[in-house]
């Protein structure tokens, strides 16, 4: 029943979501002459108590109830600098040490023996030299090469590239992001960012593996307007199909004052494969009402598969991540679980609150419809109806301390006709999820 969930299988995607966590302390290590050896890390627990996961269906569907499970994950890491060609020498090197007691809703947990295991996370080494370009303004050039973290705009389409969950555990806890042989090479500055890359996933056992090549391009003109675009020449990872050309464009205005208007377009070809993905977002800050709160309104649209045409229409996430709530696992049950960014369109209305500075408050909602219900198969029954469902997501972010982060979540997604079709359920599936990490 687990190859149910291949319908949120990509060609490079972690399939994991990324938690914030406490800003980490930094040990030194060793500090002379400009030599520096500093040592972190990271300890995450979550705990989950739901009701009705996969609409009361999961013993059936999955073959285990996947109502409750805990998830526990450790990172320690070094950084190392020092001077070398008139520039920084410099080094990351990270393991990663998850474990789930339980069967998750992802399904990926049911039946194996052992859900635990350490993996190296970090593992690179790279130079960067400041001030390099007369033209421009606090200009840096780097090369990076190995095990190493990459995130392009919002995580739409580059921004996690290891696999977690099933027996390495750790589902939703998501601590594992690096992409391994990698090379980037980057200039940066106050206004311009140009990137090229190589990438190479790390996927769990039994993954598709896969690479991307490409090249990035952002320019920001004041504080008001950022313009990106991205190209990518990705595995396509299907039989016949060599590469997967992915343009991609994006953009990030502020015509008045408190006032944001951002979205970004893919755009997905090769000899069959013909598909496109984005979204719009209008967002509005108050920042003179009491709790300052920043109301969003989105709109997300990934193309599904026409079962009737020759031709592939489905989307490919690539390797997407999170960012934040909702970017880009949509809703932290639909995204975290029975669905991914492809076939589907979302309305999101998200209100963020700020009672303090160290709590935040975010409510948010969740429309969800299927762009192909015929696409949606390898359930108990044909599915015919577009509406997936609505859910509801209150989630409160609290930096208890400078070391020790917490956030409760509380969710309920309703089905809609086409989950109930799917899955053979029509119960609310309800969550409750509580988080916490210590920065050593």
């Amino acid at each position: 029943m687990k190859a149910k969930l291949l319908l949120c299988a990509t060609l490079l995607s972690g399939a994991s979501l990324f938690t914030p966590s406490a800003a980490l302390a930094e040990y030194e290590l060793y500090n002379r002459d400009g030599t520096k050896l500093m040592f972190n890390a990271d300890l995450a627990v979550v705990g989950f108590l739901s009701n009705n996961s996969w609409f009361g269906q999961s013993e059936s569907f999955l073959g285990a109830n996947t109502d409750n499970w805990l998830e526990l994950g450790f990172e320690p890491q070094l950084a190392l600098e020092t001077p070398l060609g008139g520039g920084t020498f410099y080094g990351k090197l990270s393991a990663v040490y998850t474990n789930t007691f339980g069967d998750d809703a992802s399904g990926l947990t049911i039946g194996l023996d052992g859900t635990h295991d350490w993996t190296l996370e970090q593992g690179n080494i790279g130079w960067k030299i400041s001030n390099l370009f007369p033209g421009l303004e606090d200009d840096t050039f780097s090369i990076t090469i190995g095990n190493q973290d990459y995130l392009i705009g919002t995580g739409l389409l580059i921004a996690d590239g290891t696999g977690d969950g099933a027996e390495r555990g750790g589902w939703y806890l998501g601590m594992r992001k690096v992409f391994k042989n990698s090379a980037i090479v980057r200039l940066a500055s106050k206004e311009l960012l140009a990137e090229a890359f190589y990438l190479e996933n790390q996927p769990r056992e039994g993954g598709i593996e896969g690479n991307v090549a490409g090249g990035n391009l952002e320019y920001h003109f004041g504080d008001k307007l950022t313009l990106g675009g991205t190209y990518l020449l990705a595995d396509a990872n299907i039989p016949g199909i060599d590469t997967l050309d992915v343009y991609s464009g994006r953009v990030n205005w502020m015509p008045l004052t408190g006032f944001t208007l951002s979205g970004e377009y893919v755009y997905q070809k090769s000899d069959q494969i013909k598909a496109d993905g984005g979204y719009a977002q209008a967002a509005y800050e108050a920042k003179d009402v009491p709790w300052s709160p920043v109301f969003s309104y989105r709109y997300a649209r990934f193309t599904g598969d026409k079962p009737d045409t020759a031709r592939n229409e489905g989307f490919r996430p690539i390797a997407y991540g999170y960012t934040d709530y909702g970017s880009w696992y949509q809703g932290e049950i639909t995204g975290n679980y029975p669905l991914g960014n492809s076939n589907l369109i979302s309305h999101l209305l998200r209100a963020k609150m700020k009672p303090s500075e160290k709590v935040t408050l975010n409510l948010m909602y969740y429309n969800f419809s299927l762009v192909e219900p015929g696409a949606l198969t390898g359930g108990v029954g044909p599915v015919t109806s577009s509406d997936w469902g609505d859910e509801v997501d209150f989630i409160v972010d609290w930096q208890a301390t400078e070391k020790i982060y917490v956030i409760g979540v509380a969710g309920v997604l309703f089905p809609g006709q086409a989950a109930e079709q799917w899955v053979g359920g029509n119960d609310n599936w309800l969550l409750g999820m509580l988080y916490a990490s210590y920065a050593f």
